[in-house]
């Protein structure tokens, strides 16, 4: 019986060396299959959307405006992401009303009263003196955070919002097109800005 026991005993812990091999080969495999991002280091308090960190879904929306061709947007990401986090809308929404309304920033407001609003904010009439300030103050609104507008935008859907800031009756195709965009900005691969950051530094050291 003592034997039997010790054999037995054997077999198991046999198992378990095998079972914790198994697994310690597995896990670095999951880890190193995990999305990651070596130009936006995630912060302890990174907000996680989708799945996607803030700086996960800033890296989207970077590569995506690099992608059209430079759009001054580019570099943005980390404002859009934040601010929309802040103001509980959609990360994808107000760079998908940029592309549409100023592609992406590179078609601003002609009127200069409108002077650094890539979304068309006020009938172009707002101007802001910067495109962080437009961003943060169209999410603000948006969000349904301005007392003046809220009625328009608070606790709505994405169609919703978009029917107000720019309504069927004038553009009947705005909803199809922010959608799209919306759609594009999600599926972005986040690699590809990564990949042109690294060529670019590699140029500059040659």
């Amino acid at each position: 019986m003592s034997n039997k026991f010790t054999f037995y005993r054997q077999m198991a812990l046999g198992y378990t060396l095998i079972v914790g091999l198994c697994i310690g080969l597995i896990t670095p495999i999951a880890q190193a299959e995990a999305p990651t991002d070596t130009l936006y280091a995630a912060s302890p308090t990174s907000t996680v959307v989708d799945g996607l960190t803030q700086e996960q879904r800033a890296a989207k929306i970077d590569a995506f405006f690099t992608l059209r061709d430079n759009s001054p947007l580019a570099g943005e990401g980390l404002t859009f992401v934040k601010a929309a986090d802040t103001y509980g809308i959609d990360w994808k929404l107000l760079p998908a009303i940029a592309t549409i309304e100023s592609n992406g920033g590179k078609m601003l407001c002609s009127n200069p009263k409108g002077a650094n609003n890539p979304f068309g904010f006020g009938s172009c009439k707002v101007p802001f003196k910067d495109f962080d300030e437009a961003i943060d103050t169209v999410a603000k609104n948006l969000g349904g955070y301005n007392p003046a507008t809220e009625v328009h935008y608070k606790d709505k859907s994405v169609s919703e919002i978009l029917e107000a800031y720019n309504p069927s009756s004038i553009r009947p195709d705005y909803q199809k097109l922010v959608g799209w965009a919306m759609k594009k900005i999600a599926s972005t691969d986040a690699s590809v800005l990564v990949a042109t950051v690294s060529t670019s530094s590699q140029l500059a050291i040659k």
